[in-house]
């Protein structure tokens, strides 16, 4: 995302305050466009519905069918998600502009046709929903898939504007679509309506792809060979997005958690707050994609330059004080801007429960979920760091043992009772930032050393 972050951060340096909010807009819609835009729209079908006098729509099945959409989707898409990131970005670093939409109908291609074999399998072969209705439910899950599949691509795009406005669109028309069907079709209308706008946002992603990487190629499916080059990136994508799942999974299952149908599971005890503090960390995902990982991606090039340019030693070292510096004031930042506003959050959580028709049950939750969340945030942008400097079998043993940490923390709070719900989670987080951080140090104040002996001999 550096390089978007680059264009956006241009922006900045017009001093305005107009430029300056369009600039942050535009980055929280891009890191974090889909989740955020199915949150929003979720939420203000909901309210529709109430405003309405109607059911609203956690009363039937459709909000757990596109949160399963969503999770299983992401899971899957996750083992593709990290070798394919590499391999655009060895496309990019060559200039190799030609493979880049070859590269992406490949993925299109792999993606969605097993993503079609696993939803429909799992749709008609479990679930009792009508047809007309596990139709459009599948046609969702191959769009979210497909759409995951956009954003590794779309990060290399100028059009920023465009991208952003791709995800609005989409939710506008899954708002308006999704309310108007279900007056005439009930919970298919629902379904139907919101994948029509997530049809919309894809084609508005693609679209802005093949203008900017026009290639006389059809397609490419070499980016599988990374899957055998690098299968320590496949499971770090998988593990990580499992991970995220894993405690809502047990929930699910769990005592508090309720079977809607034969299929579908949901605990809105744990589901909505845990959804809703997920939403306090779009302002370090924002700073993180306009300012943090420009500034270290110049201290990270300016130390790796030094050693191409086969400069003296102690200038080596100089670039990669410089480099620590520089992770050491992002995380300063960090912890200043998304630490207040996860406060914040905390504080001001009673006082949202009525405007948001909240049950006050989700209020404890609600407050160790926004905690966890800050704490996984920056567990996430440490991993991030690590993958710069090629360290991808401690990223890998990370992703496990945060996955790991946060189904046996989460189980034993489950056992302990609701009191206790989020805490695991939250512990997980911690876990797995402690140790983040811990390697990071260690392998940053020893980057030269180790730059220098993983090169090969001969």
């Amino acid at each position: 995302m550096a390089g978007i972050g680059f264009r956006l951060r241009k922006m900045l340096d017009q001093e305005s305050y107009l430029a300056t909010i369009q600039a942050y807009l535009y980055s929280g819609l891009i890191s974090s466009g889909p989740w955020l835009i199915t949150v929003l729209v979720l939420g203000a079908i909901s309210l529709l519905q109430r405003g309405a006098g109607h059911w609203s729509c956690e009363q039937t099945i459709f909000r757990p069918t596109v949160v399963y959409a969503y999770a299983f989707s992401l899971i899957v898409v996750g083992i593709l998600q990290m070798p394919l990131t590499r391999y655009l970005a060895d496309l990019l670093f060559a200039r190799d502009f030609a493979m880049y939409l070859p590269t992406y109908v490949g993925a299109l291609v792999l993606v969605g046709g097993i993503q079609l074999a696993i939803g429909a399998t799992a749709v008609f072969g479990f679930a009792d929903w009508p047809l007309a209705y596990a139709a459009h439910a599948v046609m969702l899950y191959v769009t979210v898939s497909l759409t995951w599949v956009a954003i590794i691509f779309v990060s290399a795009a100028k059009d920023f504007y465009s991208i952003s406005l791709a995800y609005v669109v989409g939710g506008i028309v899954s708002v308006g679509a999704g309310y108007g069907l279900q007056n005439v079709r009930g919970d298919d209308g629902y379904m139907l309506g919101f994948a029509l706008g997530q049809i919309v946002t894809f084609l508005l992603l693609s679209l802005r792809l093949v203008v900017e990487f026009p290639s006389a190629l059809a397609v490419s499916f070499d980016f599988l060979r990374y899957l055998r080059r690098f299968p320590s990136l496949a499971i770090v994508g998988f593990s990580y997005n499992l991970a995220i799942w894993a405690d809502k999974i047990l929930f699910w299952l769990g005592k508090p958690g309720r079977q809607v149908d034969a299929f579908l599971h949901a605990c809105e005890l744990y589901d909505v707050p845990i959804f809703l503090a997920y939403l306090t960390i779009l302002p370090s995902m924002s700073l993180f994609l306009i300012r943090i990982e420009t500034s270290f991606y110049r201290a990270y090039k300016g130390f790796y330059s030094a050693i191409v340019h086969k400069r003296s030693l102690p200038a080596i070292h100089r670039e990669r004080d410089s480099l620590a510096d520089s992770m050491r004031l992002s995380i300063g930042r960090l912890l200043k801007v998304q630490g207040t506003v996860s406060l914040v959050c905390i504080a001001a959580a009673p006082y949202l429960v009525g405007p948001l028709r909240l049950d006050w049950a989700y209020l404890s939750v609600l407050r160790i979920g926004i905690l966890g969340a800050f704490l996984q945030v920056l567990f996430l942008l440490a991993s991030i760091a690590l993958l710069y400097f090629e360290f991808r079998t401690e990223t890998m043993l990370l992703t496990l043992a945060f996955l790991l940490t946060n189904v046996a923390a989460s189980w034993i709070t489950l056992q302990l009772g609701v009191a206790y719900y989020g805490y695991g989670y939250l512990t997980a987080s911690f876990v797995a930032l402690l140790a983040a951080v811990i390697v990071l140090d260690r392998r940053v104040a020893a980057l030269e050393y180790i730059t220098f002996m993983q090169q090969p001999i001969g």
